[in-house]
């Protein structure tokens, strides 16, 4: 008979916890959508929370959040670059009129998750309906991956002479018939024992094996027979087994060994990362029990039980889902019930906890949608929780778990159970090149005349939809260069050389996880082309011509007449009130010894000589615009017509210049500045997609126009009280009848809610 050695694992050995830091430095994310379904044209509002993937905290690391709707050829539809602050990004994403109808996949992650698997970035499926239906290339099946088959021995390994738990799990199978039964035999054919998938395609069988026998898996599926062999078992070692499913004060733990000789190991219990349990033991008989009691776990979630040895190495270990019954409750409070059309609607709703009591302080993001006409409700929704439930140091190439809490707790212990079984253990990282991003990346290649221009000083002017800059920097060994900025939607980008010569630009396509980008590599002829995917459409491309140096590219531009012109009203002088302290038209020929505007402006204002270059207290704009100095270069001083100068300070405050002068020059045409960025050199780079308000009406009067609204009601930054409660608002459309409401939130902390509820 064995020698048993209990050990039960009280809460006062909580002292001997050890914090173990991470070095899992990544991050994962959740994205809530306002709902799951739109027409073509629609805007889908969301918000992405990112939080560090050990400790589930809000992420302070990454600012920058990544977004693509793809379709199922993997084409990028949409894209969005979005600022994060305090681990919460809000942002929108305008779906095209002509999309076609389908399931589209909505993916998001940061340039920090690039370190790791793809597998981890954040996926959701969005429902598009459209009067255009999708061609039979976006309905065909793709998935032609072939099956396999995968074991999972509990703890690791099979042992001789030691009885081990093992999960069969089928990858790729299309589907198993409710009659599928599987058979475990020996190399001599006999029958060892037989395993029925679950729900999941997984299944589970007890195995002792014997020395020097081979096991395998028989079983037939669509008509083929399959003989798969197990691994094969180890001569001496040590088996962990756990129950968490039928054991309910914590967590079972067994260490068989058939080692006669003695060691002194640890078991170890980790949680996001920290170790919650830390206990010595000595191997002196063939079993050892442990009970991971319920108090020593904090959270729900996964829990890696593992036997090292004194230097840290793991020996086996195991993975168990540790749940819990209680959850968060959403409800309504102060609700009177008004469906008129464009009724006024409020209510209260309040979060509790698992004790029911209020929870303060908590980030919400919140939805109203109109589900006329009558739907059946279902309270499933995506639980946040289930997108953070593997922590960092595990991969989570997962089914979604929602349907696995929907059945009874022991049953829904029993699919987890058979889960965690078939995951892989530490979760290392693929790179480590990848950083968390304060601002947007910039990355381009450079040449002129097809040639990489390398190692060479590169001055660059940019054009959003905030205002101008302009920025210098120098190309590496192989053409590129790479700086970072905050930038707003579409970026208009020129870059030049020191000559004045403008360069061709190629920017590196937008990393999709399912897209292998085609990065142009040193030495390739490249034409300039605008971002991939970018809803800007490319210039269209001219013939490359020799340029002059300082030619600038620009079309001569011939005044004949326009430099009389009558200017007292002109709408470019209309920020001053058309009331300048000096004003002057403009007339340079061919022959002006005049060489660019700071000349131009120097001669005219003699007060002004050399205080322009480098300074921030004199503005220059030109037809109405500021413009950073170095834009100045991109015009000639024959295209500028007339000169205003602005110096008293009461004028200059009004155009938010607290001390300096102002001059405003206005061009021949009042469009040089733009002309410049029409010529074939100009690219486009995408720029952060800033966070817009949903329409909202609030009707006081009878209004006939109709609205047709489903979100009625959208809030990513919503926030309980003190009491754990928070208010709504809003107007119904015309045919409102009953509201879906959708929370997710944190306490920024770790702890996460996920609440659907029915409103009629």
């Amino acid at each position: 008979m064995q020698k048993f050695k209990f050990l039960v694992l009280l809460v006062l050995l909580a002292g001997q916890v050890f914090a173990q830091s991470s070095t899992y430095q990544s991050e994962k994310i959740f994205v809530h959508t306002d709902k799951d379904s739109y027409a073509a044209g629609d805007t889908i509002w969301l918000k992405a929370y990112v939080f560090e993937a050990t400790s589930h905290h809000l992420s302070q690391k990454s600012q920058v959040v990544y977004l693509l709707l793809q379709n199922k050829l993997n084409k990028i539809i949409k894209e969005a670059k979005v600022v994060v602050q305090n681990g919460h990004a809000n942002s929108q994403l305008i779906l095209p009129k002509n999309l076609v109808a389908g399931q589209y996949e909505l993916t998001a992650y940061t340039h920090l998750m690039r370190n790791y698997s793809e597998k981890a970035f954040y996926t959701k499926n969005i429902k598009i309906v459209s009067t255009i239906p999708a061609p039979a290339s976006l309905l065909s099946a793709k998935n032609q991956t072939k099956p396999e088959v995968v074991f999972y021995p509990e703890g690791g390994q099979l042992v001789d002479g030691i009885s081990s738990k093992v999960a069969v799990k089928f990858n790729n199978f299309p589907s198993l018939p409710k009659t599928f039964e599987g058979k475990i035999e020996d190399s001599t054919g006999k029958l060892v024992t037989t395993f029925y998938p679950d729900i999941q395609k997984i299944g589970t069988f007890i195995l002792k094996p014997a020395s020097g026998m081979k096991y395998y898996a028989v079983f037939t599926h669509a008509g083929k027979v399959y003989k798969e062999m197990l691994p094969e078992a180890q001569t001496v070692g040590y088996v962990l087994a756990t129950d968490n499913v039928v054991f309910s004060d914590g967590v079972l733990i067994n260490v068989f060994t058939n080692n006669n000789e003695p060691a002194r190991f640890n078991i170890v219990a980790r949680q996001r990362a920290e170790v919650i349990l830390k206990l010595p033991f000595e191997t002196t008989s063939s079993n050892f029990k442990f009970v991971l009691k319920n108090d020593l776990v904090p959270n729900a979630g996964v829990v890696e039980i593992a036997v090292e040895d004194l230097e840290g190495k793991a020996v086996c270990k195991r993975l168990v889902y540790f749940l819990t019954n209680a959850k968060n409750s959403l409800s309504v409070k102060n609700y009177k019930p008004n469906l008129l059309p464009k009724g006024k609607v409020n209510f209260d709703l309040m979060v509790l906890d698992d004790n029911q009591k209020p929870i303060p302080n908590l980030d919400l993001s919140i939805s109203v949608v109109d589900v006329t006409p009558s739907a059946v409700f279902s309270p499933k929704v995506e639980i946040m929780q289930n997108s953070l439930v593997f922590d960092a140091d595990f991969e989570s190439e997962i089914q979604k778990l929602d349907s696995l809490f929907e059945f009874q707790p022991t049953v829904s212990k029993f699919y987890l159970d058979n889960l965690m079984m078939t995951q892989d253990w530490r979760k290392e990282a693929k790179a480590t090149n990848f950083v968390a991003e304060n601002n947007l990346s910039m990355k381009a290649s450079v040449s002129q005349n097809q040639a990489l221009k390398k190692n060479e000083k590169l001055k660059l002017y940019f054009w959003d939809k905030i205002g101008m800059k302009y920025q210098e920097t120098v190309t590496d060994s192989s053409g590129y260069f790479e700086i970072r900025d905050h930038w707003t939607d579409t970026v208009k980008v020129l870059a030049s050389n020191e000559m004045g010569e403008f360069l061709e630009l190629k920017f590196d396509d937008i990393y999709s996880p399912k897209v292998e980008a085609a990065v142009a590599k040193p030495g390739i002829p490249m034409k300039p082309l605008a971002l991939a995917n970018s809803p800007i459409k490319p210039i269209a491309q001219k013939p490359n011509t020799a340029v002059p140096a300082k030619s600038m590219a620009l079309k001569e531009v011939v005044i004949t007449g326009q430099k009389n012109k009558d200017f007292k009203n002109d709408f470019r002088r209309r920020a001053y009130n058309w009331e300048p302290d000096f004003a002057t038209s403009i007339s340079v020929d061919s022959s002006s010894t005049i060489s660019n505007l700071v000349d131009l402006i120097e001669k005219n204002i003699p007060e002004l000589s050399g205080k322009l270059i480098n300074k921030n207290e004199n503005w220059v704009m030109l037809d109405g615009t500021r413009v950073p100095l170095e834009f100045l270069n991109l015009i000639k001083p024959s295209d500028i017509v007339w000169l205003d100068f602005i110096q008293k300070k009461e004028k200059t405050v009004k155009l938010g210049q607290e001390s300096g002068t102002i001059v405003n020059l206005l061009t021949s045409k009042g469009n040089d500045l733009f002309s410049v960025y029409k010529n074939n050199k100009f690219q486009t780079f995408m720029g952060y997609t800033y966070a817009r308000n949903i329409y909202a009406p609030k009707y006081t009067k009878a209004v006939a126009k109709p609205d047709r609204r489903k979100t009625l009601y959208w809030n990513p930054l919503q926030k309980t009280d003190m009491y754990g409660k928070t208010s709504i608002s809003f107007n119904n459309s015309d045919l409102s009848k009953k509201y879906l409401i959708t929370v997710y939130g944190t306490d920024g902390k770790g702890k996460t809610i996920s609440q659907r509820t029915l409103l009629k």
